[in-house]
């Protein structure tokens, strides 16, 4: 069997949106908040093991497509403020990892730029100076030095903008698909 077809024996699929489902079963709607976070109930961070148990999962599932994430909560009574509580807590979670992702995303494409300048600079001043006569050693040391500098900083940039910058666009990709997901609730009841 394809890998790339693997997820679709480890995750549901919601007949109605072609939404790849991850169940995530929660004794309590406390579960779902970090245990040692003791802030106010709606600024509570995420569990950290839910957080990576949502990582490893959306490295299964392809990048295209959509979540739904369905939390079984085992109790009979629906609190709908909880369940908002938990959504907002959710939502600021990963719009605040997104906006990380998107500032190593901008910081790269400054230094990109920034290289790229630094490396004309020094290739233009190779260019300027390479038909003038030099006498001694140091003054050729010197002169190949801008072009080796160019070449070094011309290829920093590139590395950046084109090799760097792969990281940080999948994971804000990733953040922007927990952002989009359907955020669901089940009730299982205890017997």
């Amino acid at each position: 069997m394809k890998k790339s077809n693997q997820y679709e024996m480890l995750f549901r699929k919601n007949k109605d949106t072609d939404r790849i489902i991850i169940d995530v079963a929660l004794n309590n709607y406390l579960e779902f908040f970090h245990e040692w976070d003791n802030a106010v109930f709606k600024k509570r961070d995420i569990n950290s093991e839910l957080v990576e148990f949502f990582d490893i999962c959306s490295e299964e599932i392809p990048l295209n497509k959509k979540l739904e994430i369905a939390f079984s909560i085992n109790t009979v009574d629906r609190i709908e403020e909880k369940e908002e509580q938990i959504r907002i807590s959710y939502r600021n979670y990963y719009r605040s990892l997104k906006r990380s992702e998107n500032r190593k995303i901008k910081r790269f494409l400054r230094m990109s730029i920034i290289l790229i300048f630094i490396s004309l600079v020094l290739l233009t001043s190779y260019g300027l100076f390479m038909d003038v006569k030099l006498k001694t050693i140091v003054s050729r040391v010197l002169l190949e030095s801008l072009l080796i500098g160019g070449w070094v900083f011309a290829w920093e940039a590139v590395h950046t903008l084109f090799i760097d910058i792969f990281e940080p666009l999948h994971r804000s990709r990733e953040m922007q698909r927990f952002l989009d997901a359907d955020i669901s609730f089940i009730y299982l009841s205890k017997q």
